[in-house]
């Protein structure tokens, strides 16, 4: 399937302009030849073509939104960071709206035909080793990279701590300067059998699953968050058709670190490995097709 590269205007509004999933979702778009129109310009926007517009769920994109509207034009929203899953998306609604894309599922729109749900993906310059090493070259059990900001993520790294060898690097804040630059990071997960993954600041989702998984290593991850029980798993929600996880999902770290020794015991850890990156390669293939059939409806 081709698209020209003028097709469609995709237009992100960016109030810093940090664009954190750049290259994440470069990648996804990539066989749709787009290209962004990055701004913190939110007036004069361009209303001549069918547009995607990029947006995180805090700013006011809606008047562009109107405008395009206005105009009699096809749009689609693809929808960052609705952590709180707080986002109304009233647009959905509007026959001008072909889809939406959120990287937070949000139950209310799990069957909507408009809506799909995508991972949150890797950080920008997050690039891994043509051939990730094998499981059981690795120097770690178990690492983790992040704040402390919760007690819950200290119940995760505090329980996992009686398995060794390990590897913390404990950070102030979200994209802090004291945090491991990015080669740094994907160093260390590289070397890690395991990724711990707790949740990010309410959300059970967080990008460490999705980098992990890009490193080759076998992300560990609770099953739900209290304020959002998703069954049998949130990420159920995200993988949505996959009856089984590869990696290890649990309901407790408790019960994560058992099935993280009885992979070592049991030496299954080049098999879980294996089919954890099977896993990741699908995914992407099934995103990347879904965004090129999504967008190809807004020029019909």
């Amino acid at each position: 399937m081709c698209m020209s590269v003028s097709a469609v205007n995709v237009v992100w509004l960016d109030v810093n302009l940090h664009q954190w999933e750049h290259d994440w979702l470069s990648y996804l778009l990539e066989d749709t030849f787009a290209q962004f129109l990055i701004t913190n310009e939110f007036y004069g926007l361009p209303v001549n073509k069918p547009t995607v517009v990029v947006a995180n769920h805090a700013i006011n994109y809606r008047e562009y939104l109107d405008t395009l509207r206005q105009n009699n034009k096809k749009y689609a929203v693809v929808l960052l960071s609705d952590e709180n899953v707080c986002e109304k998306m009233e647009y959905v609604h509007d026959p001008n709206c072909v889809f939406v894309a959120r990287n937070y599922f949000n139950p209310l729109y799990l069957k909507h035909p408009k809506v799909f749900t995508f991972g949150l993906g890797y950080k920008n310059n997050f690039r891994t080793k043509e051939k990730s090493p094998l499981y059981s070259e690795r120097r770690y059990i178990w690492s983790f990279a992040g704040s402390f900001h919760d007690d819950f993520r200290k119940d995760a790294v505090e329980t996992f701590k009686k398995l060794n060898p390990h590897k913390i690097h404990s950070v102030s804040g979200f994209n802090a300067k004291d945090g491991l630059e990015t080669h740094k990071y994907v160093s260390m997960l590289e070397q890690s059998k395991f990724a711990l993954c707790p949740r990010g600041q309410v959300n059970n989702d967080c990008f460490r699953i999705y980098e992990a998984l890009e490193a080759g290593c076998i992300p560990v991850v609770l099953a739900s968050a209290e304020h959002l029980q998703v069954k049998p798993s949130y990420w159920h929600a995200v993988f949505y058709g996959d009856s089984t996880m590869p990696f290890v999902v649990a309901d407790s770290w408790a019960e994560a670190l058992e099935k993280v020794q009885d992979i070592e015991k049991n030496k299954k850890g080049d098999e879980v490995q294996r089919n954890c990156q099977e896993f990741w390669a699908r995914w992407k293939s099934n995103w990347k097709k879904m965004f090129e059939y999504k967008i190809m409806l807004l020029v019909e």
